[in-house]
């Protein structure tokens, strides 16, 4: 039987959409590989914890009977290292202990007076309560460190009302290739420009480790409701696999996947990591992305374990951020790429659909 000819004609234009296709979608994954497999994230350690003359030289952690940052610095890196699966290497490249109260972004600076006399009285809490990343930058000379390579990004220790974010980050241009309404996703306050991607975190000593690491799981939220998502968290397509990621049973009856950082696939509400209901969830299912199967298992409390639940629960919610090579959909395989490699992973494989403009909703 002969084929009628517009249907060859018809077929050999499929045929050569599909052959060139090809080298686009080999090129991608020849790109993805290019990208370090494993990333040494130079991290500089600013410990804000002045001397109190007047208590009898005593630090302010050791009189408030606060948690040692030295301590806590090293257990957070351990944690969000092992966490990685060994993508991510948190180096301590430096540490400097500032015996001074930071400045705020209006000119306020504690000192030790008012500094106790607001803890014994907390409505004499200053406003605007917001730290000045600008001049942390300057007084510790650390724009130049970054754009030389010798920093790739800071971690703040202090106290409470100390007024920095749990994580604040900036964007070259302030430049996002997806637009957002969300504003808590970009959080680029007064952080100078310094060419690439910075990340500050903000630790609290008068919190625990487990605080830490939860403030490092708010970053990946917003990094990867900026790529993955697309501008979006929950709000994105049905299909988004960083949605489906977050599912909670609660809000999504039978949908579950791994939660977020305040609670996982079981939790009831915030803060729930000791939630003993189970659920059937698929986030053992994310160990193998993107070659889902959509198997669920039973999960709660136990899972992660205690005695400390939130930090068991965040080690066990970071450790099923997807982590393999390759792309699914023009997205990393590997979620940790936009969380500690942004710049170079971007640079190679732009976010798909994506188009830098500057950011019109941020925490600024």
């Amino acid at each position: 039987m002969k084929m009628n000819p517009k249907y060859i004609v018809v077929f050999g234009i499929l045929m050569a959409v599909n052959l060139a296709l090809k080298p686009c979608v080999a090129g991608a994954e020849a790109d993805s590989a290019k990208v370090s497999k494993q990333r040494v994230i130079k991290t500089l350690v600013l410990i804000y914890n002045p001397v109190l003359v007047e208590k009898e030289n005593k630090k302010l952690t050791e009189f408030m009977g606060w948690h040692d940052p030295y301590k806590q610095t090293l257990e957070a890196a351990k944690a969000l290292n092992e966490a990685s699966g060994g993508f991510a290497e948190f180096k301590i490249v430096k540490t400097i202990d500032l015996n001074k109260f930071p400045l705020k972004r209006d000119g306020f600076r504690y000192d030790e007076a008012s500094y106790l006399d607001m803890w014994k009285h907390r409505e004499k809490a200053h406003k605007e309560d917001s730290i000045s990343y600008q001049a942390i930058f300057d007084e510790n000379k650390i724009t130049s460190q970054i754009m030389s390579g010798d920093v790739d990004e800071v971690w703040i220790w202090g106290a409470p009302y100390f007024g920095y974010d749990e994580y604040a980050m900036k964007l070259p241009g302030d430049k996002l290739f997806y637009t957002t309404a969300n504003p808590w996703f970009y959080r680029p306050y007064d952080i100078p420009d310094c060419g690439r991607m910075v990340w500050v975190m903000g630790f609290n000593y008068e919190r625990g480790v487990a605080e830490a690491v939860h403030s490092f799981g708010h970053r990946c939220e917003g990094i990867l409701s900026l790529t993955v998502g697309k501008g979006k968290w929950y709000e994105a397509e049905p299909g988004n696999a960083w949605r489906a990621f977050s599912l909670q049973d609660v809000d999504h009856p039978g949908e579950a996947g791994v939660g977020n950082a305040h609670g996982g696939p079981n939790a009831q509400s915030g803060y729930d990591y000791a939630q003993r209901k189970s659920v059937m969830s698929t986030a053992d299912d994310w160990l193998n992305y993107p070659n889902l199967t959509g198997k669920k298992t039973l999960i709660n409390c136990e899972n992660w374990g205690g005695p400390d639940y939130q930090l068991n629960y965040l080690k066990w919610y970071l450790s099923h951020l997807p982590k393999t090579q390759g792309i699914t959909s023009g997205v990393y395989n590997n979620w940790w790429q936009y969380i500690v490699n942004y710049d170079e992973a971007v640079k190679l494989l732009p976010p798909p659909g994506g188009s830098l403009s500057k950011a019109t909703q941020a925490m600024f």
